[in-house]
């Protein structure tokens, strides 16, 4: 069976630290400036409408920054109006003073083979050298459509996003189903299980620091817990990006995931709303993502309901046939690690979808129509 994936966009980020340059610090430090100014005033006036934010902000920050670039204002109102809804206006946010600023096609030109990119600042446009390290040669051919910019101390990190859109056709006559869960990492749909006992040690030590510093409440266990919250976060990514290459370096064309997309906004009790939280399935299935692209494999995300609840087997659905780990249909007496069970359905669900006609196929005349 032939996978089609119809024409898309594909973007990737190329990270480059250059050389300090006063008139882009000076431009980083008064764009975050204006965003704060901007969130201050919306969220008071209880506004995060772009539009709306456009036009109870726009002139009255352009006269108190006349030096600004209109298109950096507007990409700071964007971004106060994105920092206010994330906070569903509860508290009022705060930019750091070199925090990322963004620039899009009307503030950034970039050439890439030409090893050279031009941004708006406050002196006027300001050109700086690029050199590609080896790795980023890929992306010669992509298009840049925008970049972030930001200072770290000594250095301005810019991040040039760079896009393509191709139409995809790739074989798939071979799909692997992946159950990822909060306490087995990833199943495999071929009997293949990632060993989680490193993870949930290290997890639980975490934890456990965790609630002594909570207990402490001082302002040097706070700092330090923002510390540990950064290293478990950096760990987790570690593991998710092993994981991602374990499951794509398998011998098969196409991978089936689940749609979990919600899955946090039902109410559990409290023990499991905490193992949920701590659960990255988003960037697991980003990196899946990312990694069969490379790969030339397909992804295929297929609905969650019932399989758990599914015997892989004979296909009866019945809640009482898991229980915990172990899976025993009470139809066709058939037994199984209730995750590799669920692996195996997602596997089932994938190879239908993979074999049905794409419904956003474009409709495109013939010549006796």
């Amino acid at each position: 069976m032939v996978l089609e994936v119809w024409p898309r966009a594909r973007q990737r980020t190329i990270t480059l630290h250059l050389p300090a340059d006063k008139s882009l610090v000076k431009t980083i430090e008064a764009v975050n400036v204006i965003a704060n100014d901007i969130m201050a005033l919306d969220f008071h006036a209880k506004v995060i409408n772009k539009t709306k934010l456009h036009h109870l902000t726009c002139y009255p920050t352009r006269e108190r920054y006349p030096e600004i670039p209109s298109n950096l204002v507007c990409a700071a109102r964007d971004t106060a109006s994105e920092m206010l809804k994330r906070e569903k206006l509860e508290r009022l946010p705060l930019k750091r003073q070199h925090a990322a600023i963004r620039y899009d096609a009307r503030t950034f030109t970039c050439f890439l083979k030409r090893g050279y990119a031009t941004l708006s600042s406050i002196e006027g446009r300001i050109r700086v050298s690029i050199n590609l390290p080896e790795y980023f040669q890929q992306y010669l051919d992509w298009e840049p459509v925008g970049a972030r910019l930001s200072f770290d101390g000594v250095h301005l990190v810019l991040g040039i996003i760079v896009e393509q859109t191709t139409p995809i056709v790739r074989a798939a006559n071979t799909v692997l189903g992946v159950d990822t869960g909060a306490n087995n990492h990833a199943v495999l749909s071929n009997n293949g299980f990632y060993n989680s006992d490193h993870i949930h040690e290290v997890k639980g030590r975490y934890q456990h620091l965790r609630a002594e510093l909570q207990a402490k409440g001082t302002r040097s266990a706070k700092r330090k817990l923002k510390r540990l919250a950064k290293k478990e976060h950096r760990f987790m990514a570690n593991v998710n990006h092993q994981v991602a290459t374990w499951i794509v370096n398998q011998p098969f064309d196409a991978i089936a995931i689940e749609k979990l997309t919600g899955i946090k906004a039902k109410k559990q009790t409290k023990a499991h709303n905490r193992r949920l939280g701590k659960w990255a399935f988003a960037q697991i299935q980003e990196f899946i993502k990312h990694n069969a692209e490379r790969a030339g494999k397909a992804v295929l995300r297929v609905k969650p309901n019932y399989t758990s609840q599914t015997c892989s087997r004979c296909g009866a659905v019945r809640k009482a046939n898991r229980q915990g780990h172990r899976y025993k249909c009470k139809a066709c007496g058939f037994e199984l690690h209730s995750d590799l069970n669920a692996a195996r359905n997602i596997a089932r669900l994938g190879i239908a979808e993979a074999s049905r006609p794409p419904v956003n196929r474009p409709t495109v005349a013939g010549g006796e129509a």
